[in-house]
């Protein structure tokens, strides 16, 4: 039975993931084409800023209740649906005639992405074994900064290639196709499959009692999870470190680069491939690190600090403009760093009871996204404030300074990061399931 669920599990985590790998994409999408959108649509950057940040409030405002559908609806028909809305989205997006339009497009598309990843988390937590539950996360997170990979270099020569348009009706093709791989081949837990739970192959001491506790209202999931002190620090860390980097690594960068050193769109589209190389590698590696040392805060807490100095290094580093071989190791470090992002999750499932995990990962994803849509906004603000007037290609050309005032606000983001993780308490035992005395 078991040699049986190891066969499936890796399929079924694959699709479901690949699921959330789109909306990851379409996070990032919008840096490659900022100057053509501000061109196209007469944006100024607090507007364009505005069409970025809405995918994070739509995110982060959903999270609990994407915790909650993951809970009850199952994995298999949140992340199907989900993915149909993101369809939908995209090919307004690539029809828009007005920025209203392409606004209520990334609304859609915001919406669907907001309840693919706590399914895929479901789909770990219910599939893997505690001790793998970090290091499978890990990998998890490497194949969705896949969407963010193709959302660089390659959406940059999609975009030359056959314009922003195009590529929009691209991703809701490849959306509508991933959607479909998900309602066929992903089923919800070991039991909907005909196996054991993993909960009953590892013996866990609760797992008796998860099957005779009552069911949970909203309400009572609610204050279980708000209640749980430790949940806390683990909020800021998210806030911190995927806030700051969704802030600058996912929608100014491009910008900052071409209109700071003259760089053209590809060009500069490769610095963010470098961060999502990184982001690639440190979600495999700082998973695995955190499974193999026993300690959650720790890898965190190193991640964080060494993100700090970098954001701090592009913000003050010859009066914000450094060397522009600098940007290819920091690109890469903070990109790696975003490795801590699958340590959280994977800390939900040490501190969190069973029934209602998926709600308490949805309050740390939404302190990530919580983030990034209060300051992608602001950053976009900060610029148009500092503004001289200067106007080439048909948008405004901010100079370097009001980007170096501009990164503070990403630097803040992380140093909360830094501070949840000083804040976090290791477990002894990773295996030993959260009960009431926890909180």
């Amino acid at each position: 039975m078991m040699a049986r669920a190891y066969r499936q599990r890796w399929r079924i985590w694959f699709v479901a993931v690949l699921g959330h790998s789109v909306g990851l994409f379409h996070r990032a999408a919008l840096g490659p084409m900022a100057d053509q959108l501000m061109a196209d649509f007469g944006l100024t950057a607090a507007a364009f800023g505005s069409l970025g940040a809405i995918y994070y409030y739509v995110y982060a405002a959903l999270q609990l209740p994407s915790g909650t559908v993951a809970d009850t609806l199952g994995p298999r028909k949140a992340i199907t649906f989900s993915l149909l809305i993101t369809t939908a989205g995209s090919i307004i997006m690539g029809l828009a005639p007005s920025f209203g339009v392409l606004y209520f497009g990334r609304l859609l598309v915001s919406f669907g992405g907001a309840f693919a990843w706590l399914s895929a988390l479901k789909v770990i937590m219910n599939w893997f074994r505690s001790r793998e539950v970090a290091t499978v996360t890990g990998l998890a997170g490497a194949i969705n900064n896949s969407g963010q990979l193709v959302a660089a270099t390659p959406l940059a020569l999609l975009i030359i290639a056959i314009g922003w348009r195009g590529s929009f009706f691209t991703a809701a093709a490849v959306s509508l196709v991933v959607a479909l791989l998900n309602w066929v081949i992903v089923k919800d837990s070991p039991e909907k499959a005909g196996l054991p739970s993993i909960a009953e192959i590892e013996n866990e001491e609760t797992y008796a009692q998860a099957q005779t506790a009552p069911k949970l209202t909203v309400v009572e999931r609610l204050n279980r999870v708000f209640r749980n002190r430790k949940l806390w620090p683990v909020f800021l860390v998210a806030l911190g470190t995927y806030g700051s980097y969704a802030t600058f690594f996912l929608n100014w960068l491009v910008v900052y680069l071409m209109q700071t050193y003259g760089l053209t769109r590809d060009y500069a589209s490769s610095f963010a491939m470098a961060s999502a190389v990184g982001a690639i590698l440190g979600t495999s590696a700082l998973g695995f690190i955190s499974d193999y040392m026993h300690s959650r805060r720790i890898p965190i807490m190193v991640a964080t600090s060494i993100s700090l100095v970098c954001y701090l290094m592009i913000a003050l580093w010859n009066g914000g403009a450094p060397p522009l071989a600098a940007f290819w190791p920091i690109s890469f470090i903070v990109g790696f760093n975003i490795g801590a992002m699958p340590i959280t999750y994977a800390t939900v499932r040490d501190i969190v009871e069973p029934e209602v995990r998926g709600m308490g990962s949805g309050l740390i994803n939404m302190g990530g996204f919580a983030g990034a849509a209060v300051v992608q906004p602001l950053f976009g603000y900060v610029l148009d404030l500092n503004w001289q007037g200067e106007i080439l290609g048909g948008i405004r050309h901010y100079p370097v300074e009001a980007f170096q005032k501009a990164m503070f606000l990403p630097c803040g983001l992380i140093a909360l990061g830094v501070l949840g993780g000083i804040l976090m308490r290791d477990r002894k035992r990773f295996t030993r399931m959260a009960g009431p005395h926890d909180k």
